[in-house]
């Protein structure tokens, strides 16, 4: 339901009436509405809402489609909207889903979208207990072999020939521990991953440590993922099927306006 500028008390009335318009005009979509149906809808008066639209239109924020004059959602909405969920931004949008994924499993939590062949770490959340990994925010890794980095392919429907790129940039660069993915066997871990929802890999990165990871897509814009991260003596196969199902059902409830989990294929 709209809000309306009569339904509460703001500090500032003309910016929260041109706010109010902005969600109306965001209900309507892309077809736009007539000045006569925004007045209706608004409560206010014609000539203010005809004011506070031409507003609106100067700063881009709504726009007026010829012929008809129906007013939209201009191109700085989305503009505005990309800018704020930019990389540097999304662990700002993802700290309460991953607190609560950490509290729940008492686990190291990941945030991390893909960067060419490789996943960037953008987050991370440490558990009370102490978990030495060689992870850190900013660095990383080859996507086909990180949990997060698989959920993410999967997610983005990257298949067949497309992953030979991800194959080949476990072979091309070293890690102490880090295994050689074959493109063969990348492919059947992604389709794996597809089918039920989240992703693992099991000391392909690091001796002793274990992952599992779910991805999030969005509409016009990035995927990310999130993964959990613990020793392999407290990630069982059990535990790593129960850890999939409470990331999806965490991130369901906690991602950020524009986010999905990923569904399963």
């Amino acid at each position: 339901m709209t809000t309306t500028p009569e339904t509460a008390a703001s500090p500032v009335g003309s910016v929260d009436k041109a706010l109010a318009l902005l969600e109306i005009l965001a209900e309507a979509g892309p077809d736009g509405l007539t000045l006569r149906e925004i007045t209706a809808s608004s409560g206010l008066n014609k000539a203010s809402v005809h004011r506070l639209l031409r507003a609106l239109i100067h700063r881009g924020f709504a726009e007026q489609v010829q012929p008809d004059q129906r007013y939209r959602l201009g191109s700085a909405v989305p503009v505005l909207a990309g800018r704020f969920e930019r990389g540097e931004n999304l662990p700002v949008l993802f700290a309460p889903a991953l607190a609560a994924i950490s509290h729940r499993t008492q686990e190291l939590v990941h945030l991390g979208r893909l960067d060419g062949p490789h996943v960037l770490y953008l987050d991370k959340v440490e558990p009370e207990r102490t978990l030495r990994v060689w992870s850190s925010i900013g660095k990383r890794a080859p996507a086909a072999r990180t949990a997060m980095g698989r959920a993410l392919l999967a997610a983005d429907g990257v298949r067949g020939q497309a992953l030979d790129a991800y194959a080949r940039a476990t072979a091309a660069e070293t890690a102490e521990v880090g295994q050689v993915i074959a493109l063969e066997h990348l492919a059947e871990v992604v389709d794996r991953t597809a089918a039920r929802g989240w992703s693992m890999e099991i000391e392909e990165n690091e001796t002793g440590i274990a992952c599992v990871g779910v991805a999030l897509v969005r509409p016009g814009g990035r995927s990310v993922s999130v993964s959990v991260t613990g020793p392999i003596e407290r990630m069982d196969e059990r535990r790593r099927a129960g850890i999939g199902d409470l990331l999806r059902e965490e991130l369901s409830r906690l991602a950020p306006a524009g986010f999905e989990v990923a569904p399963t294929a």
